[in-house]
């Protein structure tokens, strides 16, 4: 790992538990309009009030909200892909929409992109992927990648799922084995709903995996159960969007993922932070 990449790794994760707290807030470039994420500002300054180790933003929204992390010790990571949205005709067909080097230039510390295996655009994804692994090891850049199983975009982006987990543990492992190996230094994706199987999923990726929550359960116990359960099974941390900022405090609710993901609370300690 190159010096650039390694200093910011550092930075994501944190110095003691080797985990992070990722809140995303980048829902507004592909999913239909929010009422919570209308003013970006005040979910970043309630993130970073929580304690988040990092927020996912897209470019246009870091320019406008970047005074927020400014001097906090959270860190920016930078959305850099997403030309396909929630109403259009294809998810998957998704392209960058800025370079390595212009995140670079705004000052974030990892950059993200998404893909999708078994589609009929999984090779354009995948080429996206690996090209921008390359440009993030020319400038020392950490890329997490987002891997989503066919079955559950919906779910991920249009609330549609009749299931909060992907029918098959396979699937997930095989993602996350294709990030890593495409260059990802961080793959971001689902648990498996089983802690037996996730177990498998987290031997078989071979860089860092990242939990994503998908849309709000709704209830703050199961919610903080799942990731409990995801971080005894090996996860190197959580990405949570919704969960948070759908919450009543969303920097109480980031609070208590800290307490769980890097103090090892029990899920009855983090919820009194709520």
């Amino acid at each position: 790992m190159s010096v650039g990449k390694e200093l910011r790794m550092g930075r994501l994760f944190n110095p003691e538990s080797k985990r992070m707290v990722l809140v995303t807030v980048d829902h507004g470039i592909c999913i239909a309009p929010m009422r919570e994420i209308s003013d970006p500002a005040e979910v970043v300054r309630k993130a970073v009030e929580g304690g988040a180790d990092a927020v996912l933003l897209t470019p246009g929204i870091a320019r406008l909200v970047y005074k927020e992390l400014a001097g906090t010790g959270t860190s920016l990571m930078l959305r850099i892909d997403g030309t396909a949205t929630s109403i259009g005709p294809d998810l998957t067909n998704d392209e960058l929409i800025c370079s390595v080097e212009a995140a670079l230039r705004m000052g974030a510390d990892a950059v993200a992109t998404f893909g999708v295996i078994g589609v009929p655009r999984e090779a354009q994804l995948s080429r996206k992927i690996g090209t921008t692994a390359d440009e993030c090891d020319r400038w020392g850049m950490p890329m997490m990648t987002e891997m989503i199983p066919p079955e559950m975009l919906s779910h991920q982006f249009k609330d549609r799922a009749k299931r909060q987990w992907p029918s098959d543990p396979e699937v997930i492992k095989f993602s996350a084995r294709v990030a890593a190996e495409l260059g990802a230094d961080i793959v971001k994706g689902y648990y498996t709903g089983d802690p037996k199987t996730f177990r498998e999923v987290m031997e078989y990726c071979p860089v860092p995996y990242v939990v994503l929550s998908g849309p709000a359960s709704g209830d703050p116990e199961v919610f903080l159960r799942f990731v409990r359960e995801a971080m005894e099974c090996g996860a190197c941390g959580v990405s949570v969007g919704r969960n948070v900022w759908t919450y009543k405090d969303p920097a109480a609710m980031t609070r208590a993922l800290c307490r769980i993901v890097h103090e090892d609370a029990s899920v009855e300690e983090a919820l009194k932070e709520l």
